[in-house]
């Protein structure tokens, strides 16, 4: 397909890529080292982004006046270290924990027999009110906190100690008064939570790394 880049400055050569494909405001490239990458033109966008995750092409956002080329550049600059990404990704991945149907749906059970009544206990002792619950089969998240103070619950919290299933429940609950992570927020959980706030979110990472 020829040369990639500006003028004399040639970046990327025939031998980088194995195909190119463009339909609409994308651009398809397989690269011969990192894989598929896609780039996506938006006007709403100010910058050339690149983005990583598990089981997608490289993605390249970039605005609709700036030049495929011009991000042809970054992503020749950025080369070594969306390799290192993917290679965290790999290992990420292949570190996940796994289950069986069974176990999930186990899980399931679990889940949705224990947490609703866990979650109204905790309500009522520390003055929380909340909407409703859902209980789902969530990879990306512990729980979350909508904007109606409506609680979503992953089934996975079932694999957690006891201490940190209410940890996650609180911490969602907090959410029903400082939408964001402030100090105000923090200073909440660590006293619903006898002051083990952030020994507990720490312990919380490692279990995500394991699981997410």
């Amino acid at each position: 397909m020829g040369f990639l880049g500006f003028g004399k400055n040639r970046l990327l050569s025939t031998g980088d890529f194995l195909m190119e494909k463009r339909e609409g405001n994308k651009r398809s490239l397989l690269h011969k080292e990192v894989g598929e990458i896609v780039y996506t033109k938006v006007r709403q966008s100010r910058s050339i982004r690149i983005a990583l995750r598990p089981g997608k092409p490289v993605s390249v956002t970039l605005p609709s006046h700036v030049s495929y080329a011009e991000a042809d550049k970054l992503v020749c600059e950025k080369l070594a270290w969306i390799k290192e990404e993917q290679e965290k990704i790999r290992a990420y991945e292949q570190n996940r924990q796994r289950f069986s149907d069974e176990d999930t749906e186990r899980f399931r059970r679990q889940a949705k027999q224990f947490l609703p009544k866990r979650v109204e206990t905790l309500a009522a002792q520390h003055g929380f009110t909340y909407n409703k619950i859902t209980i789902k089969n969530i990879h990306s998240r512990w729980g979350s906190c909508s904007a109606q103070n409506n609680l979503n619950f992953s089934i996975y919290l079932m694999c957690l100690p006891d201490d940190l299933v209410d940890h996650v429940i609180l911490h969602e609950l907090c959410h029903t008064i400082h939408r964001n992570h402030g100090a105000k927020f923090w200073a909440l959980l660590d006293a619903v939570t006898g002051g083990k706030a952030r020994q507990q979110a720490a312990l919380m990472r490692k279990y995500s790394a394991q699981m997410f």
